[in-house]
């Protein structure tokens, strides 16, 4: 009985040990970044390290990577993976596929933005010329030269909107600013029917996606000040502790920050 427990117990753990051999329990592979390597260096980079790979998708063009290169990856860059394991990649397609500009003419400045970004371009700035049509697409530029709905361009083209502002002397709100990044206010900045002017960031950022808007030029109003299509500067910075204690919330206790600027933006004569 001593000898078949022993037995019992050599094969249990040599059971135990082929199977941690083989399937490399405990083994940790850090998976390494491979955004914007190309196939072949993605490749060589991923051999050395006995992983594999496996290329999922190419039809999203992503304008700020080249051509034919790594744009995404799963697992992501640094988590631990097992040998042999495949990563999944997408690539950026080896030929640019061209996008026909939506007719938005005539179409409300809202309108106008919505087709354009669901089509994948970018929108620019707003150039408002006197026309009764106000807050209607008038026109569309490219490079200071006017283009038409139909023409071809690649994803993420930048594309300015004339647009009508009127026949009067109308003033828009100069909106709050500060506390958002610079992707948010300049959709803030656009709602209001302005533009981003100056974009100055710290001396010492180190991350501009995350960067806060910590002063703007002109300030923001409770009343109709600047024109249509008028620019708005900005300050970014990753030290939150730069922005002073004149948030809305410290102004208005109690209330949201949509809730305030819906306050500030109305059409009344009380001073808040």
């Amino acid at each position: 009985m001593i000898l078949a427990v022993l037995f019992f117990l050599v094969v249990l753990f040599g059971l135990r040990a082929w199977l941690y051999s083989l399937t490399n329990h405990g083994q940790k592979i850090p998976v390494p970044e491979l955004t914007g390597y190309t196939l072949a260096e993605a490749e060589e980079l991923l051999d050395s390290k006995e992983l594999s790979f496996k290329v999922i998708d190419s039809s999203e063009f992503n304008p700020k990577l080249p051509l034919g290169s790594v744009v995404a990856q799963y697992p992501l860059a640094g988590a631990n993976v097992k040998e042999n394991r495949e990563i999944l990649l997408t690539i950026n397609p080896f030929s640019i596929r061209k996008i026909e500009v939506p007719n938005v003419l005539e179409k409300t400045l809202r309108r106008a933005v919505y087709d354009l970004e669901s089509k994948g371009f970018a929108i620019g700035q707003l150039i408002y010329k006197p026309d009764i049509a106000k807050d209607v697409i008038l026109g569309l530029q490219l490079n200071d030269e006017p283009i038409e709905p139909g023409e071809k361009f690649i994803k993420g083209t930048v594309i300015d909107l004339i647009v009508g502002s009127g026949l009067g002397k109308e003033r828009v709100f100069v909106p709050y600013l500060k506390w958002l990044t610079l992707d948010k206010a300049d959709i803030k900045i656009k709602s209001h029917s302005l533009n981003v002017g100056l974009v100055i960031y710290d001396e010492e950022i180190t991350d501009s996606a995350a960067a806060l808007v910590y002063k703007q030029s002109p300030a923001p109003t409770h009343k109709p000040k600047l024109r249509m299509g008028d620019y708005i500067d900005l300050w970014l910075t990753n030290d939150s502790t730069k922005i002073p204690n004149d948030s809305l919330q410290f102004q208005y206790p109690g209330m949201d920050i949509d809730s305030i600027h819906t306050y500030l933006e109305t059409d009344s004569t009380d001073t808040p």
